[in-house]
Formats: structure tokens, sequence, C-alpha cells
């Protein structure tokens, strides 16, 4: 099974190409939707966030004020390492149940939709690595008008994840989002024409019945060898 990374800077666009993708009919593990899963109220991710910062990040209800907390790391290199110290290996065992769930239900490609590819360290285990981006200019403009901030804040949010131009030399592919939504979905379908290209192959060698096959054709050639047809017990 093929583990496609999927990520962008901050406002460029990616989960409009992760939902483009989606309605092709590939499987998408979302990042962002178990980091907040993970976090809910009772669950491991969450009491390591709230022992990492205490209960002054917590709501009346007892819920993680998730505003409150993403100002503060935005703002604030060390206490946006220590919420990914705190937070990450709750991810990875998610991602990883979602990941063994696909490969399970013979899935030959799965989109893994992650802003923190590069900077997680994850990318290491996709191919090919897709990076949707687009000038500094349109990014600060989108990021102003979507989240309704203030231009330093909205800076400062895009200072605080990895340049895009090193996104961009370690992307195996890059999605220009400077122009049109038909522009867009142009580049997508190039994209969705790539990765099906050979994903029969892929769902035959790489899925759990392709290995049990596999398995079984290599021990009958062994016995094969091992007792010739015309060979006597």
């Amino acid at each position: 099974m093929r583990l496609v990374g999927l990520t962008g800077g901050i406002a460029c666009g990616k989960s409009t190409v992760s939902r483009a993708l989606a309605a092709q009919g590939f499987t998408i593990i979302d990042a962002d939707a178990i980091a907040r899963a993970v976090v809910d109220r009772g669950r491991w991710g969450y009491r390591r966030v709230v022992r990492a910062f205490g209960s002054g990040i917590l709501r009346s209800d007892g819920e993680i004020d998730r505003e409150a907390l993403a100002a503060l790391v935005f703002a604030d290199a060390a206490a946006r390492q220590r919420l990914n110290a705190a937070s990450f290996p709750a991810i990875g065992l998610e991602l990883a149940r979602q990941i063994l769930l696909a490969w399970v239900q013979c899935q030959p490609a799965v989109i893994i939709d992650m802003p923190l590819l590069f900077e997680s360290g994850f990318y290491l285990l996709t191919r090919p690595r897709v990076l949707v981006a687009c000038s500094p200019a349109t990014q600060l403009s989108r990021l102003m008008q979507r989240d309704t901030l203030e231009r330093a804040a909205a800076e400062a949010r895009m200072a605080a994840q990895m340049p895009l131009e090193t996104k961009r030399r370690r992307a195996d592919i890059v999605l220009e989002n400077d122009g049109s939504m038909l522009e867009l979905e142009a580049q997508v379908e190039v994209l969705v024409a790539r990765l099906r290209r050979h994903a029969w192959l892929q769902r035959c060698l790489l899925s759990p019945l392709g290995l049990l096959a596999g398995a079984a054709a290599a021990a009958a050639l062994w016995l094969r060898q091992r007792w010739p047809p015309d060979s006597a017990f």
C-alpha cells in the first residue's frame, strides 16, 4: 500500500486538494482531525497535554481551550515544542491504527493529510510527497480573510511554520495555488492520474490477500522443488 504525503503552508489550499482527492475515491487520513480528537477530555492525549501545560488551559467544562492553546503555541516556539512532544505519541498511535485498517481493507493508496508532514519526520514514510503552495502575499491575504486575523497575528502564524521554500525542496510534487480553482483542479487531475498508475498492481501485491497469495505460491514452489511430481515418498 502506498502512503502519499499531502501537506501545505497554512491557508495555501491543502484542505481543498484533500477534499478533491476524497471525491476521487481516495482514502484520506486527516492528521488535523486526529490531533483534535486525541485531546478530547478523558483521552490519553488530553492527559498528556494538561500535564504539560497545567489546568490553566482548560475551560470551565474541563475541555481544553483550543483557541487559547493555539494562541500560546503560535507565539512561543518552546510552547509549540512542548505541545508537539505531548500530543505526537497519541497522534502517532491513531495514525498507525488508521493506516493498518486501510491496509487490511486492501486500499492501494492512502493520502496522509498532514500539515506538519516535514516537521514531524513522517514524510520519510510517504512517497510521493505532495505540497500545496502559493506566494507569501497570497498566503497572508487568505489567512487574514479566512481566520479574521490582523496582519501581525497572521504573519506570526506563518512564521511559526517551516518556510515554504524548505518544503518545496523536500516535496516530490508541488501544486501551485495562486490562480483560480479551475487551475488547481487541473493540477489535481494530473496528480490523480499519477497516483492511479499501477495502483492495481500495488493492490494485488501489497494487500493482505496479495501477501497471502504470494506466500502460498512461494510455499507451493518450495514443495515442488523439494518433492518433484515424479518422486516417491
